[in-house]
């Protein structure tokens, strides 16, 4: 697929203005590879175009000028929303789908004109209508729509049973097929929840629209087996071969139908024994996928439907009302023929002379004017969703609005086909295959591909690995980088953005055969001189203003200019937590330089003046900030650390709300007072969380072990608000405990309550008839982790029904002083209460890679 990938000047802020305009003569110059490498299958994807698509459209009609005709051009705001790699990822499936998508959408208009000339349309993710001709171009909105049809026609046929207005209960559709069941939360609207942002196809993260659907290998066709005392069911099936092998229809394999089949039981082809184990695992599986689905407390209302739904029973832990609605074995095929047209809008706006609700009514009319163009009818266009989030770290008031609209199809609508034996058809679309290019339009960007998931190979040994160690140097691997992602997300505390595009960058430098070195913090001269190297800004603007080669590197020469100093000897992170631990990488790999086995807070604090060095009123100035594209600004000189944030920040701003930083610069001497073996404590909590993975064993409860942390809570998210203060998120989230939860010491625990303002800052307990109980609060680290793997959350992800558990370990000694506490404590934050850190288990300094597996302990590299 990578036949090629070019970058040509353009892109736009998060408000809307230029990073810089189009060239149009790298445009050409890109033509002209394109020509050169016989490539026919092109993908243009532009900084922040979901929210501005005019450059993207200019240059996919420069190349298309420039190329002629069989060339096949997409662009990316098309395809799926804010977020730069995973929305390339989208664009590039899909492009890659496109030639066989026609191909298949052209055989079926020709089947229905030779049936009765039909008029053709094709079910989109969301659960509406698309052109056939369009659906063509964007084969990846297609291919999650099955669900989606069961969970709309679901809602139709069960409208009588579900009428009841003032039944808040929460609605699920249970769609039971041959292979699989489909469960989903049904909104009031009648469409089922989309999912996150991110979504992972085959463990690549994609980002365009899909349900949020809990599957499970359980089907009317599942095969039922016995093994000694055990019975399963599934995971695999005879699917569409049952009517065959079932024992019900005269075959001689052991289904799921058969358990429930009249037929079979009257043969006594299945024993009692048998059915009721088999019937149990049955239960079992339904019953815990519909609790990960659910996102409130209560039982739920079910709606079933599908061929297979008669292997359920009636009865269902945390279902208070099964509803089988008349003819649900064919409510996908319902579902697809009440589908509506839709419009989308996802845009960032900053308010100035117009309000956020202004801009809202802005983004329908846009909405309700791409639903009308698709062939909706104006008449009946009805909004589904407005949300509008802040963006954090901003201090413009930026926010990111994401709008969708549906209205029926206009009456009469048509449209024409080729049918699949036709010589243009075949002639000029078989070109149009990969390989691809992809041109990023940017202003500066490094030429970072997109790896997949963190998933450890299995034949790794995690147990018996050792890290590559040589004398005072640390030389990274593979692993290594996947270990500090779990690690510095945990000492991030919900903040600091996630690591992704940075690992990448780092990831790609391994592959090329480069190093990256972390260097033993003890082993510097006194007069060695180490920059603090990290980003400032929203990481929200991070996900799609994909960092380049300069921002950091050039905020470093700038304090090195205004410092008077020509040369330097290793880099720290200005804080270990999040993404800022490998940009230090990054910017240390670019200078042949070491990252310092060190930072400047021993986890993640919002802002600037929060760091150990501050505590000793150390000044932060002099410092720089720099977009990469030509802007550094620097501050020489500030009245206080408190004024160097101000200018920091609103500098920040300027340069589209997210800019490389490097502050006053560390000297060997002062070096080793800071945090102790940073990089190394974040690559142990990676390594505790993977082991256990490896091990298939609970990750918190090793973690818990080895960083002598406690458990605050495990639950469900079922609340989460957030606004922007002063470029700061703040909010809170509240979740739920479930049967399991290890905080729950007696039936009326119901909930925890955890503030933060970018990091966690406290968990609150929240008990019917008790008064409320402060578990943590900062500066002990308050972290979320998810339920299922282990992986750590930030604050972006937290949404409804996420299953996670909560856990806090205890802050480094410095913060727990007076002046600490006055400095990152509760009262820093606004917060009335006092530091209750004797509950939270006790600190242990941590070691460095050196003590643990330095060269007297051995070796064993990848």
């Amino acid at each position: 697929m990578e036949g090629h990938f070019g970058y040509v000047d353009g892109g736009y802020q998060v408000d809307g203005e230029l990073i810089l305009p189009l060239n149009i003569d790298q445009l050409k110059e890109q033509a002209s590879i394109i020509k050169s490498k016989s490539i026919t299958s092109v993908v243009i994807i532009g900084i922040y175009s979901p929210s501005n698509p005019t450059q993207e459209e200019e240059a996919q009609k420069v190349l298309a000028e420039e190329l002629g005709p069989g060339y096949d051009i997409s662009c990316s705001y098309a395809i799926g929303r804010l977020g730069f790699l995973e929305r390339e990822n989208a664009s590039i499936l899909n492009a890659s789908l496109r030639r066989f998508a026609r191909h298949v959408i052209d055989g079926f208009h020709y089947a229905v004109q030779k049936l009765g000339k039909c008029k053709l349309y094709i079910t989109l993710n969301d659960g509406t209508l698309s052109r056939a001709s369009t659906a063509a171009e964007y084969p990846v909105r297609c291919f999650s729509s099955g669900p989606t049809n069961s969970a709309r026609g679901a809602a139709l046929l069960a409208k009588v049973e579900t009428s009841d207005m003032s039944d808040d209960r929460e609605i699920l559709v249970v769609d039971v097929g041959g292979t699989t069941t489909d469960i989903c939360a049904l909104l009031n609207t009648g469409y089922p929840r989309q999912s996150a942002a991110f979504v992972k196809i085959a463990g690549v993260r994609t980002n365009f629209t899909i349900p949020d659907v809990r599957s499970i290998a359980l089907g009317g066709g599942s095969l039922v087996r016995v093994r000694g005392a055990q019975t399963t069911v599934g995971p695999d099936s005879v699917g569409a071969d049952l009517d065959k092998e079932g024992i019900s229809f005269g075959g001689q394999t052991l289904t799921a139908t058969d358990l429930v089949s009249k037929k079979a039981l009257a043969r006594d082809h299945v024993s009692a024994q048998v059915r009721t184990s088999a019937l149990f695992e049955i239960h079992r599986a339904l019953e815990e996928a519909i609790d990960i689905v659910k996102t409130r407390q209560g039982d739920a209302k079910v709606i079933l439907v599908g061929g297979g739904s008669i292997i359920i029973p009636g009865k269902i832990a945390g279902v208070s009302e099964v509803v089988r609605p008349k003819y649900l074995e064919v409510a996908n095929a319902v579902g697809a023929a009440i589908g509506k047209i839709s419009g989308a809008v996802d845009m960032t706006v900053v308010p100035g002379s117009r309000t956020i609700g202004q801009e809202i009514e802005t983004a329908k009319a846009l909405a309700t004017e791409r639903c009308v163009a698709a062939g909706g009818n104006i008449k009946t266009i009805e909004v589904v969703e407005v949300d509008a989030v802040p963006v954090s770290y901003v201090t413009n008031g930026a926010t990111r609005l994401l709008v969708r609209v549906v209205g029926d199809l206009v009456e009469g609508y048509e449209e024409t086909h080729t049918s699949p034996d036709s010589p243009i058809t075949s002639e000029t679309r078989e070109k149009l295959s990969p390989p691809l290019l992809r041109i990023a339009s940017a202003g500066d960007s490094s030429a970072a591909t997109k790896g997949c998931s963190y998933e450890v190979p299995e034949h790794i040994d995690i147990n018996g690995y050792r890290p590559r160690i040589e004398g005072d140097f640390w030389y990274l691997s593979e692993l290594d980088l996947q270990f500090l992602q779990d690690g510095t997300g945990v000492l991030g505390v919900g903040s600091c953005g996630e690591p992704y595009p940075a690992y990448i960058g780092c990831l790609l430098a391994l592959r090329n055969g480069e190093h990256i070195t972390i260097r033993r913090q003890d082993t510097l001269p006194d007069d060695a001189v180490v920059l603090v190297a990290g980003f400032m800004g929203s990481p929200t603007v991070y996900l799609e203003r994909i960092p380049g080669l300069k921002e950091v590197t050039e905020a470093m020469k700038g304090v090195m200019q205004a410092a008077g100093i020509s040369k330097f000897d290793a880099v720290i992170p200005n804080e270990i937590g999040g993404m800022n631990a490998f940009e230090a990488l990054l910017a240390a790999h670019r200078f042949n330089k070491s990252a310092l086995d060190s930072d400047l807070v021993a986890r993640a604090y919002p802002k600037v003046w929060q760091t150990v060095r501050c505590l000793k009123d150390i000044p932060i100035a002099p410092a720089a900030v720099a977009d990469g594209v030509g802007s550094t600004k620097m501050f020489p000189k500030a009245r206080d650390n408190l004024h160097a944030e101000d200018l920091m920040r609103d500098a920040c701003t300027d340069l589209g709300s997210l800019s490389g930083m490097c502050v006053n610069p560390v000297h060997g001497v002062e070096a080793r007072t800071l945090p102790k073996n940073s990089f190394s404590h974040a690559w142990m909590i990676g390594r505790s969380i993977a082991l256990s993975r490896s091990l298939k064993q609970d990750p918190v409860t090793s973690l818990l072990a080895s960083e002598h942390g406690i458990l605050l809570f495990t639950g469900k998210i079922i609340s989460v608000t957030r606004h922007v203060a002063e470029g700061f998120t703040r909010g809170s989230v509240l979740l739920e405990a479930f049967s399991e939860s290890l905080s729950a010491t007696s039936d009326t625990v119901t909930s925890l309550l955890v503030d933060f303002e970018n990091e966690n800052l406290s968990a609150i307990l929240q008990t019917p008839g008790q008064a409320d109980q402060v578990l943590a609060v900062c500066p002990d680290l308050i972290t979320f982790l998810d339920k299922a793997n282990g992986a750590p959350l930030g604050i972006s992800d937290y949404k409804y029904g996420l299953r996670v558990s909560v856990i806090a370990l205890r802050a480094p000694p410095m913060w727990t002083t007076e002046r600490g506490l006055e400095m990152g404590g509760p009262k820093a934050f606004g917060l009335d209460m006092d530091y209750v850190g004797v509950s939270v288990g006790e600190y242990e300094a941590p070691k460095s890679v050196w003590e643990m597996f330095g060269e007297k302990n051995g070796r064993n590299e990848l």
